[in-house]
């Protein structure tokens, strides 16, 4: 018997009102899913990423901040519309899994799994870095030309993977005590940023200090656009989709479940828009006082130029805080999302069984998925390892993958809309499901080569080992086959062979697309330059919204053969019988 059959977090009440009234309890309150957005999203892109997109795009970056900042509000209003309309926790998997098809699903859930695994990763590599004030030896300068990057050194690669391990286990907390924590944390990680920026800019620019000239310029559209992915800049916008990752969990009294989502979402990805572009003006304009050798961030030593010393030990135990925050937000979502995999028969059912993901004290029993964060620390440690825990690649690759999954939300919201409620669906998030949908791509075109490939290189090994477990599990090898007799996913891979069926026909669009983005990258983004930019630029648009409508099509001639079950949409408010937000 599974968990998700025993005490499903999105069943609705009971009868029984003393049950309702305890059901309600454990739900999430709009403050819990504030800490889960917030946290998710204040992680370490604001301590190491300004770096980045200054060396990159120069004076520009405030512009990088503003665009990633835009594109993440459009992708958020089409998420939050059809996570509200179909609610269900682990629904970045289970509704592109109803829409069209377990191919596409499970394209999704590979880059799900990896992006969310090297969250914690790269949160840790940071981490590590922000321990660097207190032990030396942890990291140097993997690139001479960029102090922005750094590659961490087998002692640091240790530490990481100790922090790594305190995120695992801060996990295994009951869901009820780790958002009140979280919520605490979340606090602290937003108040230090706001903090730097009301008195750096109230300090103004220190004429005398070192001579190093701030580059008061930009670097041209192109970088100001490049920058928005390899520089981290979308990597420190993604979390705010927590929310959703437990949206049949939300409370439902008082003003309602879509209104709490909303307003934690969309309030997250203004704030941190605004909170974003403050530090990036602040950095550029302090940035003749940043010293790339030193292991405090810039805005510790521009506090400290600025003689503001009381806020430098807030902002060094900030630099721990802040990453294992998000890291330990981003590894919550991560095991919802791979219980909704597991029951799908999509990976290894095992994971979301009684036995492993549950942990009982006495008579209380908590879903904690402890098995799920076991195969997520193990990920998570290969990535950190082949990436040299170089927190710049980690954030890179991740900001792809991550655009990778916002691409089918859209196509799923709009193929959806006939099976749900009329009015489910507004105008707006239909208009802005393609306009998303192509604004990623621009956005991955512009990212550039050396980003691009590593994230869809990363994204074609998961999808190979999610669809070619099950079948070398069948085969029984002689070595690795006593291990993978017990993997019982189903095997999906010889959909593949029947082309004209609408489900491997969407996921073979969907494969081709992001090959086809691929190459025009290539084409046009890279030191082989065979397309002027500008051109690559309008092929790539085009391309993305033939591809977004043929998507579409596809999964809905799929949903004529094979009706999704969809769970019923989010009330807009009930009674307020159960105070409390």
């Amino acid at each position: 018997m599974r968990v998700g059959e025993l005490r499903a977090p999105e069943s609705e009440a009971t009868a029984n009102p003393v049950d309702d009234k305890s059901d309600e309890k454990r739900r999430l309150s709009v403050f819990d899913l504030v800490g889960m957005a917030a946290g998710g999203v204040i992680g370490s892109g604001w301590l190491l990423a300004a770096v980045k997109a200054d060396d990159t795009a120069g004076f520009g970056a405030v512009w990088s901040w503003a665009i990633g900042g835009a594109l993440m509000l459009v992708i958020a209003v089409v998420m939050v519309e059809l996570g509200t309309a179909a609610p269900r926790t682990g629904g970045l998997v289970f509704l592109p899994l109803q829409s069209s098809g377990p191919l596409v699903a499970t394209i999704v859930a590979a880059a799900l799994w990896i992006f969310y695994a090297i969250n914690t990763a790269s949160e840790a590599a940071a981490m590590t870095k922000g321990l660097s004030f207190w032990r030396s030896g942890l990291s140097y300068p993997s690139d001479p030309g960029d102090p922005s990057q750094y590659t961490l050194t087998h002692t640091g690669l240790f530490c990481a993977a100790l922090f790594m391990a305190v995120i695992t286990v801060l996990n295994l907390l009951a869901q009820q005590l780790l958002v009140k924590v979280n919520f605490l944390l979340t606090v602290w990680k937003v108040a230090v940023p706001v903090l730097v920026v009301v008195l750096l800019i109230a300090s103004g620019f220190d004429h005398h200090g070192p001579t190093t000239r701030p580059d008061t310029h930009g670097h041209g559209v192109g970088a100001v656009l490049a920058a928005v992915v390899s520089s981290g800049v979308i990597f420190a916008y993604m979390g705010f989709q927590a929310p959703l990752d437990f949206a049949g969990s939300v409370r439902r009294r008082g003003i309602g479940r879509p209104a709490r989502i909303r307003w934690a979402v969309y309030g997250t990805v203004v704030g941190s828009l605004i909170l974003y572009v403050l530090l990036q003006i602040v950095f550029s304009t302090h940035r003749s006082q940043w010293l790339p050798g030193s292991p405090d961030s810039p805005y510790t030593q521009f506090a400290i130029a600025a003689s503001i010393g009381w806020i430098v030990p807030l902002l060094r135990v900030n630099a721990l805080l802040s990453p294992m925050g998000a890291g330990v937000v981003f590894a919550h979502g991560l095991t919802r999302e791979v219980a909704a995999l597991s029951r799908a028969h999509l990976t290894h059912r095992g994971l979301q069984t009684a036995t492993n993901a549950s942990i009982s004290l006495g008579r209380r029993h908590y879903d904690v998925y402890w098995a799920v964060l076991l195969v997520d620390f193990v990920i998570a440690w290969i990535m950190l390892v082949v990436c040299g825990g170089s927190w710049g690649t980690l954030a890179a690759i991740s900001g792809v993958l991550g655009l990778v999954i916002y691409v089918m939300p859209g196509v799923v919201l709009v193929s959806l809309r006939k099976h749900l409620a009329e009015g489910q669906i507004g105008a707006t998030a239909r208009v802005l499901a393609p306009v998303g949908f192509v604004a990623i791509a621009l956005v991955l075109y512009w990212a550039g080569w050396e980003s691009l490939w590593k994230g869809m290189a990363a994204l074609a090994i998961g999808i190979v080992l999610l669809l070619g477990l099950p079948v070398l599990a069948r085969w029984d090898l002689p070595v690795v086959g006593r291990l993978l007799r017990q993997y019982d996913a189903k095997e999906h891979a010889d959909l593949l062979r029947t082309v004209r069926d609408p489900q491997a026909a969407c996921a073979a669009s969907l494969t081709g697309y992001l090959a086809v983005l691929t190459l025009l990258t290539l084409m046009g983004n890279s030191p082989v330059a065979l397309l002027p930019k500008s051109v690559g630029s309008v092929v790539v648009g085009v391309a993305a919204l033939l591809a977004f409508w043929h998507l579409v099509a596809l999964s809905k001639a799929y949903m004529e053969k094979e009706k999704p079950k969809l769970p019923a949409p989010l009330e807009t408010a009930l009674p307020r019988a159960t105070a409390g937000k």
